[in-house]
């Protein structure tokens, strides 16, 4: 089975619960997209706004914000059970993940597809997962960029066992391009139809503009190769 993530940017409380309780029922983790305005021009909610809605399900955010160690605390307030931090506006990685993790969040590591992943590097062992862009940070909708592909196999080779999230762009053939993909190298014919547990796909407009949410996500999760 694939693993899903419904993610989403709500531009106020009305905007996310009614896209969060599409979804709410039918996982066990949402990803809320955080856009401060200048990271990316469409703004939304503050994570700690999410405090006063009774959420269901896990959230995660992904900090598409200057200076994502600033918003760890505000993380903290809205509930999230963890984070991605964009590298590309993050002057100290370190800061970033250890205040999340000593807070109790799971932290992670986030690069736009013109980043090189060899960032990544020095921090890889101290992360609880990456999430690779598929498309330019903040643009909600657009065409899946080829260039993460092989972004995917080169983390996977710097830590075999670190969580893998890509976002952006994605459909069944984008994800099945992923995955085959991250074992690019050594994948074997009977591994074709297993369950991918190392990477996972945040999915947005494909799911939530779809005409029957439930069916769509299911049709996701049981793809095959």
């Amino acid at each position: 089975m694939v693993t899903i993530i419904p993610s989403f940017p709500p531009k106020n409380i009305a905007d996310f619960e009614a896209k969060f309780y599409k979804v709410a029922g039918l996982c066990d983790r949402v990803q809320i997209d955080i856009v401060d305005g200048v990271y990316a021009p469409e703004k939304t909610i503050g994570p700690e706004e999410l405090s006063r809605v009774d959420t269901i399900v896990n959230l995660e955010a992904h900090l598409m914000v200057d200076e994502p160690a600033e918003w760890v605390e505000r993380v903290v307030r809205g509930g999230f059970m963890g984070a991605y931090g964009q590298m590309e506006k993050m002057s100290d990685p370190v800061k970033f993940l250890a205040d999340g993790q000593v807070a109790g969040l799971k932290m992670g590591l986030a690069l736009e597809v013109e980043t090189d992943v060899a960032k990544l590097e020095p921090y890889i062992w101290d992360v609880d997962g990456v999430l690779l862009l598929a498309v330019r940070g903040g643009d909600s909708g657009r065409e899946f960029d080829p260039r993460v592909l092989p972004k995917i196999a080169e983390v996977r080779k710097m830590r075999r066992d670190v969580n893998i999230c890509v976002d952006g762009g994605l459909n069944v053939e984008n994800i099945k391009k992923c995955i085959v993909a991250e074992w690019a190298e050594e994948i074997r014919e009977d591994d074709l139809n297993k369950d991918f547990l190392g990477i996972e796909f945040a999915v947005g407009s494909q799911l939530f503009e779809a005409e029957d949410v439930p069916n769509k996500l299911e049709m996701l999760r049981h793809l095959t190769l």
